[in-house]
């Protein structure tokens, strides 16, 4: 995703360019995203505590939030989904004393938007495989839900106390694709012509697979982990239920 906004955006023409505004963007969003997040959870937790602000104020506060974080990071030159992202990590650590009734607008706000994304979504697929699928989206599409995303993962838990059979389910069972949808939808309107038909093609086939691959293998997956006996050394969620059985 990093190399699709690139395309669009950056000056240069070489990979060296390409990395170097890739890396440079992510910086200033989470220069950005550490700055306000930080303070406004601060801030919530103070103006809660000493009878300054409502419940429903902080809750409005904490919808605002990500989006001036959104602003003020594209004004710097940074990514503002990234900072919009690492805002809200350090607004939720800082913003304690509340507990997470300030976060309630947000969730449902954020309901609201991934519905209006799946609609988008449906809309792009009617479009773009209404004369078929090609087969190298396809075999990207199935490597994209395995491979490249099984095995990073596998790595990243490396020397955790999770066993094989949650590994490879936290592999599988990743994201559903909200967010690979909106980068679909930017790309689309930022790139021209092949370009914008190939990005838009290959994430729309790879988020259809996860729908259905993922919507079907759950149940059994989750049925499979109940049954089996729970490793004493990975920690338990705060119901009982282990993390990785979610």
């Amino acid at each position: 995703m990093f190399c699709v906004a690139n395309l669009a955006t950056a000056e240069g023409d070489s990979f060296a360019d390409l990395v170097r505004n890739a890396v440079t963007g992510a910086g200033y969003a989470v220069l950005a995203g550490v700055a306000l997040g930080c303070p406004a959870g601060r801030a919530m937790r103070r103006c809660l505590g000493a009878g300054w602000a409502t419940p429903g104020g902080v809750r409005l506060a904490a919808l605002a939030l990500p989006f001036l974080t959104y602003a003020a990071a594209v004004l710097i030159g940074g990514n503002g989904f990234v900072a919009a992202f690492v805002a809200g990590l350090c607004c939720a650590r800082t913003a304690d004393g509340p507990g997470d009734e300030h976060l309630g607008l947000v969730r449902d706000a954020g309901h609201l938007m991934a519905l209006a994304v799946w609609f988008t979504f449906g809309a792009l697929i009617a479009e773009e495989f209404a004369h078929g699928v090609g087969l190298p989206v396809l075999a990207y599409a199935l490597l994209a839900l395995t491979v490249a995303r099984m095995l990073p993962v596998a790595v990243a838990l490396t020397g955790t106390a999770h066993g094989g059979a949650e590994r490879a389910a936290i592999g599988w069972f990743g994201s559903r694709g909200v967010t690979s949808i909106v980068f679909a939808v930017l790309a689309y309107t930022r790139l021209d012509g092949d370009d914008a038909a190939f990005v838009v093609n290959v994430t729309c086939a790879t988020v259809l697979l996860s729908v259905v691959l993922h919507g079907v293998t759950a149940e059994p997956a989750a049925r499979w982990f109940e049954r089996r006996p729970r490793n004493p050394a990975v920690p338990a969620g705060p119901d009982g239920a282990r993390r990785t059985s979610e």
